[in-house]
């Protein structure tokens, strides 16, 4: 069967309206890139977030960080909370090609036109290892500046590709998802998208608009992954919009992708690494500049707007990463089967 995002299953997240590609694209400027890695016992790979159509030399954009469980890596974080400014592309990936993916990302900023040579990177983890044999699982430099390069505004690819090649969401396949939300608000019309790779949650717990999905699809419709989880698993999420914020507000919206998780019935495992990342490019400044600037400031009392738009967001490109997803096959014959559409159809339609 053909697979579906979760709009095109009569499935709506909330009552906010997205934009035209239902992506984190929607907002003007920003671009995703993937690097498939799939071969032999490996299946892994690299997705990008290139704000600003890729020029950021000069350009940095306001972002706050937020750690609901940090049980994982989300390199560069240190450098967001302490000046609050967004200077590379974001880079998601598998727990062990972190490392690799910093070095090459350090490597790209200097290499590749229109980005900002810069040694602290953002790159963020999420643990493939029980698809993808992490002896044989490796990325070269290539891999990276092909993402980057290649990345692009309008449709994004979904579920096992790029850095969700190997990821599973609530035991079923999971990987990368997006969506986006249209804000009206009294100082003018926003938008706000998310991007997320999803590595996370129990069977069980699944929900869906308050249908226990995962109890209504169990293990025996859907065999488990695993009889005993090998890891808990976590979860990455990039918001982006186009309103005017300051670090302080961007990170009190990407407290609100937590609110998605819990939604959906995760409790974020104890093992669960759970990191969140928006950036505005509404306001734009050089981190190097010798003069005063001005930069602009939402209302504090119009965020609720923009809180509502984001925890949707989250949600719905949570589910769009596992609707998206395909039944894989990884190392030692291990197999993760998607979440089937039509008993997902059926169930959402009782």
């Amino acid at each position: 069967m053909t697979r579906k995002r979760a709009r095109e299953c009569g499935v709506f997240i909330g009552a906010g309206i997205p934009g035209a590609f239902n992506a984190i694209t929607d907002v003007k400027g920003v671009r995703v890139g993937h690097k498939t890695i799939q071969k032999e016992d490996v299946c892994s790979g690299l997705t990008v977030i290139v704000p600003n159509d890729g020029q950021l030399e000069g350009q940095h954009f306001p972002a706050g960080f937020f750690s609901f469980n940090g049980t994982g890596e989300f390199t560069g974080s240190h450098w967001i909370e302490e000046t609050g400014t967004l200077v590379t592309p974001i880079v998601f990936t598998g727990s062990h090609l972190l490392g690799l993916a910093h070095h090459h990302l350090a490597r790209a900023t200097r290499k590749i036109e229109g980005l900002e040579p810069f040694s602290n990177g953002i790159v963020a983890e999420t643990w493939d290892g029980w698809l993808s044999d992490l002896e044989k699982t490796q990325i070269q430099y290539e891999d990276l500046e092909e993402a980057i390069v290649e990345a692009r505004t309008g449709h994004v690819e979904e579920g096992n590709v790029g850095g969700g090649t190997g990821m599973i969401c609530f035991e079923f396949k999971g990987g990368i998802g997006t969506s986006s939300r249209i804000v009206e608000t009294e100082c003018g019309t926003f938008t706000v998208g998310a991007l997320v790779q999803t590595n996370f949650g129990r069977r069980h717990d699944l929900k869906v608009n308050g249908i226990p999905v995962g109890q209504l699809i169990s293990e025996n419709e859907v065999p488990l992954p695993w009889v005993t989880p090998e890891n808990d698993g976590s979860f990455l999420v990039t918001i982006a919009t186009d309103a005017p914020l300051l670090p302080t507000q961007c990170k009190r919206i990407s407290k609100r992708a937590s609110l998605a998780m819990a939604q959906l019935g995760a409790i974020g495992e104890e093992g669960s690494g759970d990191f969140f990342l928006t950036f505005s490019t509404g306001n734009c400044y050089s981190y190097g500049d010798e003069q005063m600037s001005t930069v602009k400031m939402f209302p504090s009392e119009q965020l609720d707007a923009l809180f509502e738009a984001a925890t949707e967001a989250v949600n719905e490109a949570i589910l769009n990463s596992m609707l998206m997803a395909k039944t894989i096959q990884g190392q030692k014959n291990r197999t993760v089967h998607a979440l089937p559409l039509d008993r997902f159809v059926e169930v959402m339609s009782r």
